[in-house]
């Protein structure tokens, strides 16, 4: 196993176009609105936003909300207050502190599994959501392939593991997502343990674009019942 690379250095062009255009983000994206649809948030709270992209499509299916971001790597603050200007962007690292403030919906995706001390980073989401909102987190359960560990990966998570995570938060998990199976997880996944993850990362031109959404099709295809990607929304009481 390498070293992971910072997260300064992967959000400079490492990234950013493949949280624009890969196939997983734009399904991340796609079921993070369908885990806030009903909720009716005045504010958004993004914990690790990265460039801005889910934070974004959250600004269009919930319009009017005030929108902020947390991330830890300065890059990624740069590239969101750019494509978001309108947003309240910082630098913080949410396993060791929190924003003093409260918000209707925190939204947290791709990140947990990166945190050494998850259970704080859920206790610090938990503090920063108003009373009556929520908190949706998406992550890897099940078995983690060499290249997740290689970019950052401290775990992936067992069955039920994340929602009694939440739970231990003071949050009461009220709806559950688990995608991917069978194109997403193992399919794509074993094809990019076995390929070295190559191909994802840096600069998407129009065929790399195209592949991308290719893939994005095929994952349509996929189980919303069944999967290791899972999606945990927990209602703060």
């Amino acid at each position: 196993m390498t070293a992971a690379p910072s997260y300064d250095q992967i959000w400079s062009g490492g990234w950013d176009d493949m949280r624009r255009y890969g196939p997983m983000a734009r399904h991340s994206r796609r079921l993070m609105r369908e885990m806030t649809g009903g909720l009716n948030p005045r504010s958004i709270l993004d914990v690790g936003c990265g460039e801005g992209s889910l934070l974004a499509a959250l600004a269009a299916a919930h319009p009017g909300a005030a929108l902020a971001g947390v991330e830890i790597s300065e890059n990624a603050v740069a590239l969101a207050k750019r494509g978001l200007p309108g947003a309240d962007v910082s630098a913080l690292d949410v396993s060791t502190a929190r924003l003093n403030k409260a918000f209707d919906l925190v939204v947290c995706a791709d990140v947990v599994e990166h945190i050494a001390d998850d259970q704080a980073a859920l206790n610090n989401m938990a503090a920063m959501t108003a009373s009556g909102g929520a908190v949706v987190v998406a992550t890897l359960q099940g078995r983690m392939r060499r290249f997740e560990a290689d970019i950052g990966h401290m775990r992936n998570y067992a069955k039920g593991e994340l929602a009694a995570k939440m739970t231990a938060a003071g949050l009461t998990v009220d709806k559950t997502i688990a995608w991917g199976f069978p194109f997403y997880s193992p399919l794509y996944r074993d094809l990019l343990e076995t390929i070295g993850n190559r191909g994802t990362m840096g600069a998407f031109g129009p065929g790399k674009k195209l592949m991308s959404h290719l893939i994005y099709t095929v994952f349509l295809l996929n189980s919303a019942r069944r999967g290791d990607y899972i999606f945990v929304r927990g209602r703060k009481s």
